[in-house]
């Protein structure tokens, strides 16, 4: 299976536009699958911190960042057009089994953004997080993300329900984020009040409970984050 994040990270209103109304950032993850004979190449805790308030903006990084050195010490957001990818290869022999196969990314992002702590572990873990700057008009911020109902190769399907994940991170004692599975529509992570930064690692998992054809089956997540 294979995961791929595409990524804007980073918007922002000038004063002009103070009030124009609600912001939205996304990231794309994409999802392949190998099945049957084919081979497919492919100190901190987690926790809300509270950031310096400023003109209205949000931040969402889901691998592969944009940030310019580090948030405490003065690093600054910016945007990033790599979309990373999450991937398994499942054995002939073990297809349909009920084991679950463990998905590895090619996001080498280990360090927080907040204070270079290094929070993952690529590539089995998939950096996730954001702020929210709400600026004057107040306002709490939403991280959903979105699948469709299948992955897909050529008129075969897989469940995108066949994908889950688990979050953590290195030193971790507080979840801000579920673990959870695809369920093929858009589901809420997580609410972002004024001024707040929260982030996570993501395990992937493919399930294998199903018998599909062989052959590289592929889907996208995006991860949107909302602020009225």
């Amino acid at each position: 299976m294979f995961l791929m994040l595409r990524k804007n990270l980073r918007t922002e209103v000038d004063a002009a536009r103070l009030f124009s109304g609600k912001m939205s950032i996304s990231h794309i993850v994409a999802l392949c699958l190998g099945l049957g004979v084919f081979v497919i190449p492919h100190a901190a805790n987690a926790y809300t911190i509270t950031i310096t308030p400023g003109s209205r903006a949000i931040y969402l990084q889901v691998g592969a960042g944009g940030y310019s050195g580090f948030y405490i010490s003065g690093g600054t957001p910016g945007n990033n057009s790599t979309i990373n990818t999450v991937s398994v290869t499942v054995p002939a022999a073990s297809v349909g089994s009920g084991t679950a196969q463990a998905m590895t990314s090619n996001s080498s992002v280990a360090q927080s953004p907040i204070d270079g702590y290094t929070f993952c572990n690529p590539p089995s873990q998939v950096y996730i997080g954001a702020w929210s700057r709400p600026g004057f008009g107040g306002g709490v911020a939403t991280l959903t993300v979105t699948s469709p109902s299948s992955l897909t190769s050529g008129g075969d399907t897989i469940p995108f329900s066949q994908i889950s994940w688990v979050m953590s991170g290195n030193g971790d004692v507080v979840f801000q984020f579920p673990n959870g599975t695809f369920t093929g529509g858009t589901q809420t992570l997580a609410n972002f009040p004024a001024n707040t930064w929260k982030e996570q690692c993501m395990t992937f998992s493919y399930a294998n409970t199903v018998v599909p054809a062989a052959g590289t089956y592929k889907g996208r997540a995006t991860y949107t984050l909302s602020l009225p």
